[in-house]
């Protein structure tokens, strides 16, 4: 398979919630648990952890090195270019997109995302159906994103990495998969932008996260999520950000 890396984007200077980065769920920091999932794709060779410029990053940049991969600093702001500085680090052909706000990102949705991507020979790959904000990933041709840093100085596109394929669809090789079933339509926020998403998910691991264990299972949480409303409906009255105007 060509090079695959996995990018996550992350920093300590979130907005809505501050150092969330650094929080400890089940004796882990949320950046941490998502490299471990991460490192349980074996499609992806290398996994980089893209953070902004400046010292009080060094935690996040310490964590990366306790996990054995790889750190790489850029633009706070013009992610596009932190991306694409992570990718050309590692050698990159294509780039798994994945937010350092998401610790339960799909791991099966990802493995076929890529397998898509890669065998179509596409420029961006999503998911096409609607499934629980913060389970999805993307996959893009690293090439593809130094095409679009050359088009662009537009901010939006700066800072949203993956915005201007939305924009521009018919520009690009586009592809799109269906979620698997557990994920499709499944109205539940697994992303952590707030104290309340932090609490939903931080209840999840308490009950779900072992050590020895593999990668908490989605699929599980899910049904115990469908089975306990109250705990589910938690943050379900937050509001996602539209990166359009926020």
């Amino acid at each position: 398979m060509m090079q695959v890396a996995a990018i996550i984007q992350a920093r300590t200077g979130s907005t809505r919630l501050p150092g969330k980065a650094l929080r400890l769920m089940a004796g882990l920091t949320l950046t941490e648990h998502i490299i471990k999932r991460v490192q349980a794709v074996k499609e992806i060779a290398r996994i980089v952890l893209a953070i902004p410029l400046g010292a009080k990053e060094i935690p996040l940049k310490e964590i990366a090195g306790r996990s054995g991969i790889e750190c790489v600093q850029g633009p706070e702001e013009d992610v596009l270019k932190r991306f694409i500085l992570a990718g050309e680090h590692v050698g990159a052909e294509h780039i798994v997109r994945v937010c350092g706000d998401n610790p339960l990102v799909d791991l099966d949705l990802m493995r076929l995302l890529i397998q898509k991507h890669v065998s179509q020979g596409a420029d961006y790959t999503i998911c096409s159906d609607p499934i629980p904000l913060g389970s999805g990933s993307e996959v893009v041709k690293l090439d593809t994103l130094k095409q679009i840093a050359g088009i662009t100085t537009e901010p939006i596109y700066r800072e949203h990495v993956t915005s201007y394929f939305h924009d521009h669809p018919d520009d690009f090789h586009l592809e799109k998969i269906p979620a698997p079933a557990y994920l499709k339509d499944k109205n539940v926020r697994l992303t952590v932008d707030t104290e309340k998403d932090f609490y939903l998910l931080d209840q999840i691991y308490q009950k779900f996260y072992f050590p020895v264990q593999l990668p908490l299972d989605l699929e599980k949480i899910l049904r115990f999520l469908a089975d306990h409303p109250q705990l589910s409906a938690h943050n379900s009255e937050v509001q996602q950000k539209n990166w359009r105007v926020d």
